[in-house]
């Protein structure tokens, strides 16, 4: 299976280590991903926000290369970066005057959509196109034992009449995935609230006790470790652990992972190879997953 691949700049940026374990997985799936040509960033989380038409035209832009390479599925780690290009092609075919606008700021430029290629998130296309049962063949070590927690964030599934994938507020596809490795998948309240990032730059006392309401919702439950699906949440809930524990003055931190480094070490990729630091390591250890 062959799909065109948006990394988005933080997979290229802070969180590599998503964009390694995405391909070494995808590698071993058979999922052949074709990065974008030239792609630009999607905008999402400020510009639509500032210039809304604007933030539609570049959008616009990476799904128009895509078509050029012949492909009418672009598939991304990053949440936010899905979100950013659904909610623009949303808006491009919903609201006509918004359209206009968008056509004429991109009249006689390289960007030439032409509503074939749509935006779909890496857990969508692992569960529906490659399949369970597909992807539990090549499971090698079972990680039977575990308990993770899944944490789905907000961007993934609403608004649900734009992501379109399942229930919002019922979902069900990282437990299923967790499931496929032999760990216990956890559910817990927070698994679909906002981990905080957007608020980092304008209120980082707020943006950590968001993080903070979706660890230690996870820790409650009964998880060792916790799963997410977007590189922007991987920022805020993975490199931000020891932030979390000091300004909360707790005595734990709870490991959060991108899935595919779930999958991965499943599959019997080496810690190293996935890129997982050394919390996740020491928890992996602890619970016999690896040596």
């Amino acid at each position: 299976m062959k799909v065109a691949y948006y990394p988005g700049c933080a997979t290229h940026g802070l969180s590599k280590d998503v964009d390694i374990a995405t391909k070494k997985v995808a590698e071993v799936l058979g999922l052949e991903l074709v990065e974008v040509e030239d792609w630009n960033c999607c905008g999402g989380g400020f510009l639509d926000e500032k210039d809304e038409d604007a933030h539609v035209a570049l959008n616009l832009r990476n799904l128009s290369n895509v078509e050029k390479m012949g492909l009418d599925k672009m598939v991304t780690p990053c949440s936010v970066c899905l979100g950013s290009h659904r909610l623009a092609t949303y808006k491009y075919n919903e609201n006509k005057d918004l359209r206009k606008r968008v056509d004429k700021r991109i009249s006689g430029t390289s960007i030439k959509y032409e509503n074939k290629a749509t935006a779909e998130h890496l857990v969508w296309v692992l569960v529906r196109d490659v399949g369970l049962e597909n992807i539990k063949k090549h499971v090698k070590r079972s990680l039977n034992g575990l308990k993770v927690g899944a944490y789905y964030g907000c961007q993934m599934l609403r608004p649900e009449q734009i992501m379109g994938f399942e229930l919002s507020f019922k979902p069900h596809s990282l437990q299923d995935l967790i499931s496929v490795t032999g760990a216990t998948p956890v559910m817990f309240p927070m698994a679909t609230a906002c981990c905080g990032f957007p608020l980092m730059g304008s209120n980082p006392k707020g943006g950590l006790k968001l993080a903070f309401n979706v660890l230690n919702s996870a820790k409650s439950s009964g998880a060792d470790i916790m799963i997410h699906p977007c590189s922007l949440c991987h920022l805020q809930l993975d490199t931000l652990q020891d932030k979390v524990k000091n300004e909360f003055n707790v005595g734990w931190t709870l490991p959060a992972i991108y899935i595919t480094q779930l999958l991965g070490l499943s599959f019997g990729l080496s810690p190293e190879d996935l890129g997982l630091g050394n919390y996740a390591k020491g928890v992996l250890k602890q619970k016999g997953v690896i040596q």
